[in-house]
């Protein structure tokens, strides 16, 4: 009876699977990656992301509108929250201008500003190897070729990359990938938060101490300390610099602290270096070198898609993405900066302190003072330098030089293409003769225009002094600003003509549109902005 069973249900098996094949669908087509039955999973984690979001975003709703100022608080979030799902079934974690939701079961959080805008999902990481970058997820052993590149899960593993490289190991040739979005302030992003560490200034970086009472968190946070250790110290020390490539496969480091006599970034130093798809929050200083909010030192170091919204305090040459690379043939594209930039004594910018090569489509919207020569997108043309489709919104002061709106200082020939300045322009101090304000600046410049004002203690142009093509400034917006070069006040030009004058301009070599200049259309300020 068993035998004739068996045979009964192999021949249906069987019977199935010559069904299946004749109606076209294939064995791989059930159980495969992209089969029946793993679209049937990936569909039913998706119903249960959207529904966890759901329950967030009531929860918040709910939260805000029981307080009288529309704020959100931690306790009665999570009230709302055990409501819709049942106590003990979520966390709600009140971190910096953010709350986190971690849902329990499914290891899933996401968080929620201020406003109530919701961000995630995320997933905790449970890395069973913290701190060793060359083992994957499922313990595949990683070289940092293509398909192959080293994997950063946790804090843990930031930290361990940072001191690999203080110890001697460059990364030439390698890529080094971020696989998810690392908070520094919340527990989520470690991997074991009651290890307990400490500081070895020998080799200058954490490690695990059983006999110290401070976690990793607990020392990379505290303010009263040097907080996170730098990747790499200077473009020029070659037994401690950076020369990979880092993916930061469009995730953030969040929350990073920084406080270091050295130069500070997420990297310290850098050579021949690509950085990209990476953003940054915090707080990053130096109190004797240069700083940026990804890096602070870079010989021929390339950015590409990036974003700071650091505040970003440095003694020497400091920028928001970069604070010092004077090599030409680098690149730095697709960028913005959202913090404030500051230098005690030196050079800065929003975008970079000091640059030579390639900046393009970038914008700064933080606010950028200083002692030194400071400007809303490069502070100073350190090389070669090439500005197109940029523009910059944020205030920006000097108390002892020069300011500028896109750039201020050309050490070598600066040429800027396409690009404008709204923000306010002021300098402060004792009058010197040589020391001139821009709304733009740069040696060649081409199809720009300036409305930001211009308030300054000595000689400032509201485009710059050299040769200018096609470019425009407000009269009524500028404030005292002296202008020469055939530039056209458009305080009552129609603003639909001004945007037609710019999108007609046409090189010398074809008489035609420039290729890869972005096309402008008229602002919700009524102005011209990028389409």
């Amino acid at each position: 009876m068993k035998k004739e069973t068996g045979i009964t249900l192999l021949t249906l098996v069987i019977t199935i699977i010559i069904l299946l094949i004749l109606a076209g669908i294939t064995i791989s087509a059930i159980t495969g990656e992209d089969g029946i039955i793993g679209n049937a999973g990936q569909a039913k984690e998706e119903t249960e992301i959207a529904n966890e979001k759901e329950i967030v975003e009531k929860a918040t709703v709910q939260a805000m509108g029981n307080n009288k100022y529309g704020n959100i608080e931690e306790d009665e979030l999570q009230e709302q929250l055990d409501k819709e799902t049942g106590e003990g079934e979520t966390k709600a974690t009140y971190i910096e201008d953010e709350f986190e939701v971690l849902f329990k079961e499914s290891k899933r959080y996401y968080l929620v500003d201020r406003n109530g805008n919701i961000e995630g999902e995320y997933s905790v990481i449970e890395d069973k190897n913290p701190g060793d970058i060359t083992v994957g997820m499922n313990g595949e052993k990683l070289d940092g070729s293509e398909g192959k590149e080293y994997q950063i899960w946790c804090i843990e593993d930031l930290c361990a990359f940072s001191k690999s490289v203080s110890e001697g190991k460059d990364y030439d040739g390698d890529t080094i990938k971020l696989m998810t979005t690392l908070n520094f302030n919340s527990n989520l992003s470690y991997s074991d938060i009651e290890n307990t560490y400490k500081y070895d200034e020998i080799i200058n970086a954490y490690i695990v101490d059983e006999t110290s009472e401070k976690t990793l968190k607990e020392l990379i946070t505290d303010e009263n300390g040097i907080g996170f250790i730098p990747i790499g110290m200077s473009a020029n020390d070659v037994e401690a610099r950076f020369q990979g490539t880092f993916d930061g496969n469009n995730n953030e480091v969040k929350n990073i602290y920084v406080n270091t006599t050295n130069n500070a970034g997420l990297f310290g130093g850098t050579s021949h270096a690509t950085i990209k798809n990476l953003g940054i929050t915090g707080d990053i200083t130096s109190t004797e070198g240069y700083a940026g909010g990804i890096t602070g030192n870079g010989a021929w170091a390339s950015f590409y898609n990036c974003y700071n919204k650091a505040n970003v305090k440095g003694k020497l040459i400091t920028g928001g993405i970069i604070g010092h690379d004077g090599w030409a043939e680098a690149i730095l594209e697709n960028c913005f900066n959202t913090g404030n930039i500051y230098s005690e004594e030196n050079t800065l910018g929003g975008i970079a302190g000091s640059y030579a090569g390639k900046i393009r489509n970038c914008y700064n919207l933080g606010n950028v003072e200083g002692t030194g020569n400071s400007s809303g997108i490069l502070g100073q043309a350190a090389g070669k330098v090439e500005i197109t489709n940029c523009f910059n919104q944020g205030d920006v002061k000097s108390k002892s030089w020069s300011a500028g709106g896109i750039v201020v200082v050309e050490s070598a020939e600066a040429t800027v293409n396409n690009c404008y300045n709204i923000g306010n322009i002021t300098t402060e101090g004792t009058v010197i003769s040589y020391l001139v304000s821009k709304g733009i600046g740069g040696t060649y410049i081409n199809n720009c225009y300036n409305i930001g004002k211009l308030e300054s203690t000595r000689k400032c142009y509201a485009i710059g002094d050299k040769t200018i093509n096609n470019c425009y400034y407000d009269s009524t917006l500028v404030g005292d600003a002296e202008d020469t070069n055939n530039i056209e006040d458009i305080s009552k030009l129609d603003k639909n003509e001004f945007v037609n004058r710019l999108n007609s301009y046409t090189n010398e070599e074809n008489k035609e549109y420039p290729i890869g200049w972005k096309i402008w259309k008229l602002g919700e300020n009524g102005y011209p902005v990028f389409q």
